[in-house]
């Protein structure tokens, strides 16, 4: 039941995620299409971050800043798109680590939500 709560916890998060980052970059960016790319990439960051951490890794978090800082130094845009660009990019970064934090929170918690839904559901 334990796996059950946590994978299901994860997979309603991502959906939730998915459906936020669509709005944002709808209004950043006036996209319409679903960049599928995009949200595998981010579902392997959170991935990544949450096994890492929960191996009691937090070096993780510091690889995890250098990845992303490295694909961002040749990105080259107007000065205006940068800045905007640069506040999608951060904001993205904040909730995939906080993402991150979640599940591992879920992970080491599990057995305690498992009892309390059964106390719950057995009234």
């Amino acid at each position: 039941m334990r796996l059950l709560i946590i994978i299901a916890a994860m997979a309603i998060s991502e959906i939730l995620l998915w459906f936020i980052f669509s709005i944002v970059a709808k209004f950043y960016y006036k996209k319409t299409e679903i960049d599928l790319e995009s949200l595998f990439k981010g579902c392997l960051e959170r991935l990544f971050l949450a096994l890492f951490l929960y191996n009691d890794l937090p070096h993780a978090l510091t690889v995890f800043s250098a990845l992303k800082i490295a694909t961002r130094l040749k990105h080259e845009e107007r000065h205006e798109d940068t800045q905007r660009f640069n506040n999608y990019y951060l904001i993205g970064n904040l909730i995939s680590v906080s993402m991150a934090l979640f599940y591992l929170f879920i992970w080491n918690h599990a057995s305690d939500i498992d009892s309390a839904l059964e106390r719950l559901f057995s009234k």
